[in-house]
């Protein structure tokens, strides 16, 4: 499945830029994020509580950055299993600046196997574009706060 979009927030690059690499700010801004542990450099252990229709539960896995370029490019590389389910994928993350605002484009695939893909791919990518769209919100959030 792929996801791509972008979000506007009325904040400088560089303060969009440490927001997102920020494992406290992550954890609080990623609906169901239970725990994001720094695990070396570029490398997260995360615990999420989710869920599709009936199935939830934990996923755990691993969170990789790659081609770190400040403040404008990564890429998320991440692998999780829990509720008799896997995913896969990848999330390039782009920060473009325009008149003292920062828009963030995204663009990723994702592959979802087990009890999970059960629910049908329409499902799984609603649930996906609202998790997204909710941690934008939250991010904008915490650029606004002091």
């Amino acid at each position: 499945m792929k996801i791509e979009g972008s979000s506007t927030i009325p904040v400088s690059r560089e303060k969009v830029w440490a927001l997102l690499l920020d494992p406290a700010v992550i954890q609080r801004t990623v609906p169901g994020c239970e725990e994001l542990k720094p695990e070396g450099e570029g490398v997260f252990r995360a615990k999420v509580r989710a869920g599709i229709a009936t199935i939830r539960g934990n996923v755990e896995g691993e969170i990789r950055l790659e081609n770190v370029r400040a403040p404008e490019h990564y890429r998320m590389v991440f692998s999780g299993k829990g509720m008799g389910s896997f995913l896969n994928g990848h999330a390039d993350m782009d920060l473009g600046e325009s008149a003292g605002a920062t828009e963030v484009r995204y663009s990723g695939e994702v592959s979802v196997g087990g009890m999970i893909a059960a629910v049908g791919n329409r499902m799984i990518e609603l649930a996906a574009r609202k998790a997204i769209g909710d941690f934008f919100e939250r991010i904008k959030q915490e650029a606004a706060a002091p």
